[in-house]
């Protein structure tokens, strides 16, 4: 891990002075970060010049409460990908300890209402915080039939807009 953070901080080093830019770090299940005491620990052995993308459905995956990560480390998250989990899938998944390939085959990451994450306590907090970054809605899915996901995303933002994201 030692060699993942002392490149990655290089890295934001140098895409901040050749580039002008801001690395985001993306922790991801079935990676070397997607914990949540993973993500705490990269976000400590790094500095500002690393930003973090709060994947919230990632997060919930791993038993991490994104509302809770927002609220203390908002300073460090420059960008959102918006899903969530459903709780019963999530616990067989780690239960018999499944790869993610497989949780999102069974329909892990499920539509805003059915999942884990809070998103009305989300939106205080990103207003509390004054959050002026970017974010994605995301539905990880496959296999994926051509006709499932643009339903799922237009009530998905539906969802949003009725709790006044977006």
């Amino acid at each position: 891990m030692a060699t993942s953070i002392e490149t990655t901080q290089r890295l934001a080093g140098l895409t901040s002075e050749r580039f002008g830019l801001q690395l985001v770090f993306h922790p991801h299940a079935d990676s070397h970060v997607e914990y949540p005491e993973q993500v705490e620990n990269f976000l400590d052995q790094t500095d500002s010049f690393v930003g973090l993308c709060l994947d919230t459905g990632h997060y919930a995956y791993r038993g991490g409460d994104p509302v809770d990560l927002l609220r203390r480390r908002h300073e460090r998250i420059l960008y959102l990908h918006l899903k969530t989990v459903r709780e019963d899938v999530r616990a067989q998944v780690e239960t018999q300890e499944l790869p993610f390939v497989k949780a999102v085959e069974m329909e892990m990451f499920c539509e805003f209402p059915d999942g884990v994450v809070d998103f009305g306590a989300l939106k205080k907090i990103l207003k509390e915080v004054d959050y002026r970054g970017y974010g994605i809605v995301e539905q990880d899915m496959y296999p994926a039939p051509f006709d499932k996901p643009f339903p799922i995303a237009k009530r998905n933002r539906d969802y949003l807009r009725e709790i006044g994201i977006g």
